[in-house]
């Protein structure tokens, strides 16, 4: 692993306006892997067309579960298959299906974990309250090797320090501009930097 693979990931992806990939417009990626061989994320700001009580129920666990917690559209590559991501410091990395991303949190495919999360929709306490912050993404977002570093290079995408905050304590529409302000940036002016660097 290279030494910029160390800087990016565990990281944040903030889309730059405007990226013009519909599957990553004002999106904020979770890089949770990248080395050499490419890199792994998951947009964390693009809402399902469910919620987490109809994605159980479609998958299986029971037709009453009702929890309104959004799903999130992790990226385009496999949008069927399912991930976890949480602040669970316990999970360990030779847990099969987890992927550490910085000290606390988590993403994780496991059976195990999503069978824990419908135990907990059927008890209602999946959402509420729920001390790892369970979110549920659906998909994820890929690179070849070093495709990532030349959309970087181009522009496309602006990476920044993970900060927990962002995925936990933002709300979903406001992570893209939130993301930004890490950076002591709006939006707004990186599209008029861009402007001006085009002119």
């Amino acid at each position: 692993m290279n030494s910029e693979a160390s800087v990016l990931a565990p990281g944040f992806l903030i889309a730059s306006p405007p990226l013009g990939d519909p599957n990553f417009d004002r999106t904020v990626v979770l890089l949770a892997v990248h080395s050499e061989g490419g890199a792994l994320g998951f947009v964390v700001n693009r809402p399902a067309p469910m919620t987490l009580g109809e994605l159980l129920s479609f998958a299986g666990y029971g037709n009453d579960l009702k929890d309104p917690a959004p799903v999130y559209l992790g990226g385009p590559v496999q949008p069927s298959s399912g991930w976890i991501l949480c602040l669970d410091p316990a999970l360990g990395a030779e847990e099969t299906g987890v992927i550490p991303v910085g000290s606390r949190v988590r993403v994780t495919s496991s059976r195990s974990a999503f069978d824990t999360l419908a135990a907990d929709a059927v008890r209602g306490t999946a959402a509420a309250d729920d001390p790892r912050r369970r979110t549920v993404l659906l998909g994820y977002s890929g690179w070849g090797p070093g495709q990532l570093e030349r959309e970087i290079a181009g522009g496309a995408w602006l990476p920044v320090a993970l900060d927990e905050r962002i995925l936990f304590d933002v709300a979903a529409d406001q992570r893209w501009e939130q993301a930004y302000a890490l950076l002591g940036l709006r939006p707004i002016e990186v599209m008029s930097m861009r402007s001006i660097g085009e002119a």
